[in-house]
């Protein structure tokens, strides 16, 4: 059953294959793709940002863009990702899913960006129909030139739905503490190479 948004259940992968089928025929749903990777190209939008050191050197960095690459931000919010196994190149379409006890949010993304330099790696996702938010997010790991190893998350999204309207002090709230989780995974992930 699905009550705006929020199906109640959890879902098997016939059935996220195919909202996954469905996401990958939908249209990004806002009109500022890019501004959490180039915000200075979007004056008058404000992207949410934080920020976190990760560490110094070559293999903090690695460690932080194999993190991305393999979806740890997200798996630290409790999401399970849909393909699980989706790369990380422009176009790919996803499902992020969570779980809040019996319920299950459904938020299919596509991104829309990738950073891949040598001293930066990472990628935005923006919204698809059927997603409660519009807008996207970008996760990104830089090396500066003195080697110290930056992590940053941009959100510049807000509610796509009444009911997400109804529900945006909570959405911020989760929202602000998602970050954190997300800055958090790629900080443990890169614990070993630090030592």
């Amino acid at each position: 059953m699905n009550i705006a948004g929020l199906r109640v259940a959890r879902l098997g992968d016939p059935e996220l294959d195919r909202l996954h089928r469905r996401a990958q025929r939908a249209d990004i749903t806002y009109d500022h793709v890019g501004s959490t990777i180039d915000p200075d190209r979007w004056p008058g939008r404000r992207p949410r940002t934080r920020s976190l050191t990760l560490g110094r050197g070559e293999g903090v960095f690695d460690a932080a863009g194999d993190a991305l690459r393999r979806w740890a931000p997200q798996r630290a919010i409790g999401a399970r990702v849909h393909p699980a196994d989706a790369s990380i190149e422009i176009g790919v379409t996803v499902l992020v899913v969570l779980a809040f006890g019996p319920f299950e949010i459904v938020a299919p993304d596509r991104i829309v960006a990738v950073v891949d330099q040598p001293d930066a790696f990472g990628f935005a996702y923006g919204t698809l129909a059927d997603h409660p938010e519009r807008g996207e997010e970008a996760f990104l790991v830089r090396r500066t030139h003195d080697d110290v190893v930056v992590a940053t998350v941009r959100v510049d999204a807000g509610p796509a739905s009444l009911g997400a309207h109804v529900a945006a002090p909570l959405v911020l709230r989760f929202q602000r503490a998602a970050v954190g989780r997300y800055l958090d995974a790629l900080y443990r992930a890169v614990q070993p190479a630090c030592s």
